[in-house]
């Protein structure tokens, strides 16, 4: 690591030091992304004292490895709708409290608007924006929305249309400004309906297997993202937020 780097790293971690562990207890949650990077970094923090459904595509034998029964592994390639049957099944048989959506693609390396690969934007699109609806669907249609609380989405403020002021990577930016709107209508449609509260998170410039030179551990953006879920003082519901709960303009 160079020293431009380090001191980089080291500003950024100290914008965002680390927090007492907070605890949520005797709930049920369903993350996507479960098996790598924020959305394994939430399911590690939160799995002793409440029961996962952990989503993910592949390569789970890090989930495995934890090796309890408060986890149950469902596969499923959310870019297929065809492939939602387990997932299905499962939600059919728990009472879902919160949803946490970390599931996400940047889509193919090159994004300008020359080289766009069609096939992957609707694929990415899938993924990081029709998923969640997909997964309510599902809940709603079984008449189990009425346990739901939260939904927090994991976006980006590369979808943010009044924060792009660098253009290109059009797949990413598309897909995450359309998981914004869907946030939102999310925000005013269920919280009318059921109370249900639907919070958008920017977590910042996080190492992942997307962004691997990432600056802030992913363990570190899940204390915060813990922390935003059991702050009841503020209402984020239909906000769109960073880490330290301060607005991003959609």
């Amino acid at each position: 690591m160079g020293i431009k780097t380090f001191i980089k790293k080291t500003l950024y971690n100290l914008k965002y030091p680390k927090k007492t562990e907070s605890v949520i207890e005797n709930k049920t949650f369903l993350i996507t992304g479960a098996s790598s990077g924020i959305g394994f970094a939430l399911t590690k923090k939160l799995f002793k004292n409440n029961k996962i459904i952990a989503v993910c595509k592949k390569n789970y034998d890090n989930l495995k490895n934890l090796n309890t029964n408060n986890i149950k592994i469902i596969k499923c390639n959310l870019s297929n709708f065809l492939d939602y049957e387990e997932l299905e099944n499962t939600i059919k048989e728990n009472n879902i409290n919160i949803i946490l959506n970390c599931a996400g693609q940047f889509g193919s390396s090159n994004q300008a608007i020359e080289n766009i690969n069609f096939e992957n934007l609707v694929e990415v699109f899938k993924v990081n924006s029709l998923s969640i609806l997909k997964i309510l669907q599902i809940i709603s249609k079984n008449n189990l929305i009425k346990n739901l609380n939260k939904i927090i989405n994991i976006s980006s403020d590369g979808g943010s249309i009044e924060l792009n002021n660098e253009g290109n990577a059009y797949i990413y930016r598309i897909t995450k400004s359309a998981l914004n709107s869907i946030s939102k209508n999310l925000s005013i449609d269920l919280n009318k309906r059921y109370n249900i509260k639907t919070i958008t998170i920017d977590p910042g410039n996080v190492k992942t297997g997307m962004n691997n030179k990432g600056l802030l551990d992913a363990n570190r953006c899940a204390e915060y993202i813990i922390d935003i879920i059991l702050d009841t003082d503020k209402n984020f519901n239909g906000k769109f937020i960073n880490l330290k709960k301060e607005k991003i303009p959609w």
